[in-house]
């Protein structure tokens, strides 16, 4: 295998594992949209969705505290505070939020963390590459999370 193959397959892996952790919010959604509220071994479907919307939206906030960590011109969005403030809102809105309210929230979340993404973007801190694919992902996943909502 050649270099140039690895270089294009390493570059794309951020894109692959987002685009992999979207499905769950797609098949979750998809499955309570279809009234499909329980599925073997994993569970309670709408259940599924709100603990792995929480998963996801705490490992966002650690990538900002990371980058936040490694990269010192990154420090003026304060991402150490910002990426803690989100992470204590998840989880305050998964322990005592009603099911709506909560994805109310991870929605506006997921939001906040693109908003960071985009000023990150606009410093020249992430490639615009990256954000576009976090664009396209926090689409889907606000979308996967919106849509049970209608039906309830």
């Amino acid at each position: 295998m050649s270099f140039n193959n690895q270089s294009a397959r390493h570059t794309n892996l951020p894109a692959i594992l987002a685009g992999l952790g979207a499905l769950p919010f797609l098949a979750s959604s998809l499955f309570l949209t279809l009234g499909v509220y329980n599925l073997p071994l994993l569970g309670n479907t709408a259940e599924i969705l709100r603990s792995y919307s929480l998963a996801i939206a705490v490992f966002m906030c650690g990538i900002h505290w990371g980058q936040y960590l490694q990269d010192t011109q990154a420090r003026n969005l304060n991402l150490l505070m910002v990426s803690n403030a989100l992470t204590l809102v998840c989880w305050l809105g998964f322990l005592m939020a009603s099911f709506v309210a909560y994805f109310v929230i991870v929605i506006a979340v997921f939001l906040a963390l693109l908003w960071v993404d985009y000023r990150l973007y606009q410093g020249g801190r992430i490639t615009s590459r990256y954000f576009k694919m976090r664009l396209a992902v926090t689409a889907v996943v606000c979308a996967s999370l919106a849509l049970p909502l209608s039906f309830i």
